[in-house]
């Protein structure tokens, strides 16, 4: 007992109370677990990993989805509204091209919600499942090449997914005073 507080916690799945071991990686801890269970208590990002987190919300929501499909909505209104002869025909191809770029930027963050969602409700990490996706994509860039450049294309669109919503995340904790400078 140091300063009136016990140096023991109680482990989530057999409710023991324990000193949680540290599991230590080239120097660096990766993970606490119970001596008695062996389960996974908590778990310590790397540097990379914090600064990656600085960049994303622990809630998962489809907010920025909804945006991005208000985006695309209004994109082709403006296309329907120009090919109807009511706008410019040059507004008419800024309302398409912007109904393009956010509905892939729309549908990458579809399926980054849905993988993250599904990871969470099985109670996985959400890392293993992308990992399974790239095996899957070299695989069928493999098996087809004529694909390699629609592979490319689908993770260059997630990662600029990853890096608007980041950004947007990043100004919004900024303005609530979460981030400090």
């Amino acid at each position: 007992m140091f300063s009136g507080h016990h140096a023991t916690v109680h482990c989530h799945e057999c409710n023991r109370a324990m000193v949680p071991r540290i599991v230590i990686c080239y120097g660096q801890p990766l993970k606490s677990i119970c001596p008695f269970c062996g389960c996974t208590f908590s778990t310590f990002e790397s540097g990379f990993g914090r600064l990656l987190r600085r960049f994303q919300t622990r809630r998962l929501s489809f907010s920025v989805f909804f945006g991005l499909a208000t985006a695309v909505i209004g994109c082709g209104l403006i296309g329907l509204l120009s090919s109807k002869g009511l706008l410019s025909t040059d507004t008419g191809h800024m309302g398409l091209h912007g109904a393009i770029i956010f509905g892939l930027l729309a549908l990458a963050e579809l399926a980054f919600q849905t993988v993250e969602q599904l990871a969470k409700k099985l109670d996985h990490e959400s890392n293993y499942y992308w990992a399974i996706l790239v095996v899957l994509a070299m695989i069928l860039i493999h098996q087809i090449p004529e694909w390699t450049g629609y592979m490319v294309l689908a993770f260059a669109v997630m990662l600029t997914r990853a890096l608007l919503s980041g950004l947007l995340q990043l100004f919004k904790t900024r303005s609530k005073g979460l981030v400090s400078n």
